[in-house]
Formats: C-alpha cells, structure tokens, sequence
C-alpha cells in the first residue's frame, strides 16, 4: 500500500537531488559529508518553521504545576510558552533553560499553577504533508545557497517555496477552525476573535 506522508530519508534525497547527488538509503551510521549536511539543514529548518506556531504543534490551556520547591519544570521539547492573558492577567513569565521565570517577582518560585499556550516540537513523522513539503523545499533552497550558491542550478525556486507555504497556511487554517463571529475556539476570552491578519502577517 502506498504511503501518503513523505518520510525524512525522501527529503533528504530531494535534498542530494537537488545539487547532483545520489541518493542513499539510510539516515543512520556513517553517511557521506552531502547527506549529513543535507540532514542537519533539514532540521535546522524544520525548528525553524515549527517555532512559528501551528495548529499541528500548538496546545492551549495546558495546567503546568508546582513541584514541592514551588517551581515549574517544562519539558525538553517546549519551543515557545507564553501564560494564558486571562487566566493571569498581571503575570509576566518567561522560560528560562528548563524551568519557567517570574520576571515581575524575580523568582523562579510561583504561588500557583500556571495556564499557559505552548508550541512543541513535534518529531517529522507526527507532522502533516504539506508542513513537510514546505520544509524539505525550504530546506532544498538553503542547501544549495550553501553548497553551491548558483542561482542557474537551483531545482527550487522562491515561487516554489511561497506556493508550499501557501498549501500549509491553508491546510492549517482549515485544521484551526477559526471564526470571525466566535473566535479561536482554542482561547478562553469570547471578545478574542481571529483577524485574518494572524495568518497572513507570518
């Protein structure tokens, strides 16, 4: 049966495509200098992208609690966090290293648990198509920029790029469920209603 989702070994191999190279069938154990450059920009790229927020790695409303110190550890894969505005209206917490910060207090201590909105970094294979697509063609571009730097050989241009992202925009408005009369189902506040600009102003 025929497998929808591309998997990291096939854009790894667009990627060796796209200056020349042949393909290999592995992503493991000792690779050539092409792939393993091609491998970490794909990841570079893929943080890159997922940093942005996205239906697919976005959660809201997530409790975090105290440990016995009165402090929040986060987990590794966290790339943004940010509190919930209406269930701490006057907070102003930030991460730092792995643990979460109260800047208004100076301390890392907190008299409650906290709501907040996080955006995780999700392992390629729980990602959808079109975010993969998007980046391996992003990913492609920045390859050969670094490898090559020849505008003549580029397999993937700037139009490219912008027509994916268009694909994965979309896709991730559908999965969203946004409304203009109700707002972000995802938010606490009924007055918060989306505004087209939030996705379009990336």
């Amino acid at each position: 049966m025929a497998v929808a989702a591309s998997t990291e070994l096939e854009c790894v191999n667009i990627m060796l495509a796209a200056i020349g190279e042949a393909p290999i069938n592995k992503l493991t154990g000792l690779l050539p200098v092409d792939a393993r450059t091609a491998q970490s920009t794909l990841l570079e790229v893929n943080k890159s992208v997922q940093s942005e927020g996205w239906s697919f790695n976005q959660e809201f409303n997530v409790v975090l609690t105290r440990d016995s110190n009165k402090k929040i550890t986060i987990s590794n894969d966290i790339l943004k966090i940010d509190t919930n505005v209406y269930d701490h209206p006057t907070s102003d917490v930030v991460q730092r290293g792995l643990k979460l910060y109260d800047r208004k207090n100076n301390t890392f201590e907190f008299d409650k648990d906290l709501t907040c909105h996080i955006t995780y970094f999700r392992d390629f294979v729980e990602l959808p198509e079109p975010a993969r697509y998007y980046m391996t063609i992003k990913a492609a571009r920045l390859f050969v920029d670094r490898l090559i730097g020849d505008d003549g050989l580029r397999t993937y241009t700037a139009q490219d790029e912008a027509r994916a992202r268009a694909i994965l925009m979309e896709t991730d408005f559908d999965n969203a469920d946004h409304n203009v009369l109700s707002g972000d189902p995802n938010l606490n506040n009924p007055i918060n209603t989306f505004t087209p600009a939030d996705v379009l102003n990336r």
